[in-house]
């Protein structure tokens, strides 16, 4: 009897084993991405730029940009949501597809697989990743509709799980338009027993109070409140981690709403003041936000999941600015970079990215590496001992070794950069941006552009106006041969990595 209960506690012991090498092979990612946060809008950056407390408290944020390691030289696939979402997914710019600059319907071609791309989630679950994803979904193909046809509300037939996630909790279009519920695995989950889909006015809505879109309702939730959804997204997830089971990874995506307009702060989240505890509204979401971040964090260590997870936290693009109460008050969401949410410069695309994986990762280090966010989608590849398909994938750089401190080499050839805005288009050659102006909003098109600026970020980050090189002649070969390269890439359409 004795050999027996002794044969079985080596059998136990050899299955245990095995677990937890193959859970120390393939980490859990938990890659979480803020909506319009710039870097200014953590307290970390804020205290280096100014010696002085923030303005926002973002206690969880700056605990983890201490413990990562930080990227200097990180940035959005693009300065606006719509087109990032797409890259995220993809890994490739959103150049690549038809509406370059964003799919803003949830019930349009998300241009993910009509044009042979593949997913994040694809990828993650074909390396035997379990998968989710939580919040704004935001590019698209929620609902694939057939012509004549209504949009049926009650329920998606597309969106996330059609795209590689095990499960799904989506916000279609975030809070900034309709429909204003949550779905559930395709299903719309009622906010209440009573809850009916019904139009909803701008003033359930919050937009009547918002910077603009003050008429915006739409078809939602009965009982939609959007001070309520940062909660339910959270609570969700960390329900979601402690469901998880140790001997088989996780990857989970979590887009918050946060901190999107409109904002609509509740009174109190998990137990803290949120309304009313900063100088204006835009700054209670970014506490909340980072309220939502501590709540995860907390679920990972209480799983003990933590301690073999890749955690990544970014944002979807640069910050915003039309708070004048927290703009008086001295926030300054770029962390002095020229440009915001929307914008080519800095401001609109240089956005917070830390890398936190204990053991693997040195805590409390810098990268001045260039990298777009959408790398993700290459590094869950490795991570999972994925050949990555480079006829779907060709935007995506692995991350793995400056992760661990064994790169040799650059990531990206080229940093490419577009908005819907002007100046339009720029790229960057090392420390060098060429930025330029022209083509078609409408279509993408490069046809009669033109450079109008070209800095040294070495020297100016902030990009003055008084150091724009684009004239000097010592510049002249410089400006040629970046412009050639720029029409080359997007005319061919060839990989931007190394």
């Amino acid at each position: 009897m004795k050999l027996f209960r002794f044969k079985i506690f080596i059998i136990l012991g050899i299955i245990i084993s095995i677990q937890m090498d193959a859970q120390e092979n393939k980490p859990n990612i938990v890659v979480i991405m803020a909506d319009d946060i710039g870097l200014g809008d953590i307290g970390y950056y804020h205290r280096l730029r100014t010696g002085k407390e923030p303005l926002a408290p973002t206690p969880n944020l700056d605990k983890i940009a201490k413990e990562s390691m930080r990227f200097t030289d990180a940035h959005s696939p693009a300065p606006l949501c719509a087109p990032t979402r797409f890259s995220m997914i993809t890994g490739n710019y959103s150049y690549r597809n038809q509406r370059s600059y964003g799919v803003w319907s949830p019930d349009a071609d998300a241009l993910i697989d009509s044009n042979n791309f593949t997913s994040v989630g694809r990828i993650a679950k074909k390396g035997g990743y379990t998968t989710a994803f939580f919040g704004k979904w935001g590019l698209g193909g929620s609902w694939v509709k057939k012509r004549g046809t209504k949009t049926d509300y009650t329920q998606e037939n597309a969106g996330a799980l059609t795209y590689g996630f095990d499960y799904a909790l989506e916000l279609p279009e975030g809070i900034q338009n309709k429909p204003y519920a949550f779905y559930e695995n395709q299903k719309w989950m009622k906010l209440k027993p009573n809850s009916v889909l019904k139009d909803l006015d701008a003033v359930q809505t919050q937009y009547a109070y918002a910077k603009k879109h003050k008429k915006r309702g739409g078809i939602g939730d009965s009982n939609w409140n959007p001070a309520d959804v940062g909660f339910i997204l959270a609570d969700k997830a960390v329900q979601y981690i402690e469901k998880q089971k140790q001997e088989k990874p996780f990857y989970m995506y979590y887009c918050s709403q946060a901190v999107h307009i409109p904002h609509a702060p509740p009174k109190t989240f998990n137990g803290e003041k949120i309304e009313g505890s900063t100088p204006g509204f835009h700054g209670d979401m970014i506490k909340e936000l980072d309220l939502q971040v501590g709540m995860i964090v907390a679920a990972l260590k209480k799983t003990g999941a933590y301690e073999n997870t890749l955690f990544i936290f970014t944002s979807d693009n640069g910050g915003l600015t039309f708070d004048k109460k927290m703009t008086k008050a001295g926030h300054v969401t770029s962390n002095g970079l020229n440009g915001s949410k929307g914008s080519i410069f800095e401001g609109g695309h240089r956005v917070p990215f830390f890398a936190i994986w204990p053991r693997k990762i040195k805590p409390n280090t810098e990268s001045n590496e260039p990298i777009i966010a959408h790398d993700i989608v290459a590094t869950v590849a490795a991570l999972s001992n994925q050949e990555l398909d480079k006829t779907k994938v060709f935007d995506s750089a692995n991350l793995l070794p400056y992760f661990l401190g064994k790169s040799d080499g650059k990531a990206h050839q080229y940093l490419m950069h577009q908005s819907a805005g002007g100046p339009t288009f720029a790229i960057r050659d090392g420390h060098f941006k060429l930025i330029m102006k022209g083509g078609s909003k409408k279509t993408g098109s490069i046809a009669n552009i033109n450079p109008t600026h070209l800095y040294n970020l070495s020297d100016n980050l902030n990009e003055e106006e008084s150091k724009n090189l684009l004239d000097n002649l010592k510049y002249k070969d410089r400006v040629e041969t970046m412009f050639a390269k720029f029409k080359e890439l997007r005319v061919t359409k060839a990989t931007t990595v190394n």
